[in-house]
């Protein structure tokens, strides 16, 4: 018998191929919070653009909410569907040319 965590709230479980990690290539994801598609009490923060988001975490007892911007008390937190970020991290590969 499974049994859910007393500190998180069942929510609706989808698979995201990413984390939700933005690109931060854009001014519009400059000093914004995006949420962590796969860890409710973390989001992510573009600092600079062209280079990667930070990971942060909410405080304890807390989980982001994407509606309100900003870390919510366990309680007042509600599951939505992930909204995609503006851009994505660029994948650097190798190729040759040869």
């Amino acid at each position: 018998m499974a049994t859910a965590s007393a500190h998180l709230p069942i929510q609706k479980r989808q698979s995201h191929e990413h984390n939700g990690e933005p690109g931060c290539q854009g001014l519009e994801e400059m000093n914004r919070m995006f949420r962590n598609f796969w860890d409710p009490t973390a989001y992510w923060v573009c600092d600079k653009q062209g280079t990667r988001a930070r990971l942060q975490r909410c405080p304890q007892s807390q989980l982001y909410s994407e509606e309100l911007g900003r870390c919510v008390h366990y309680a007042d937190w509600a599951w939505t569907d992930p909204k995609e970020p503006p851009s994505r991290p660029k994948i650097s590969q190798s190729v040759s040319t040869k």
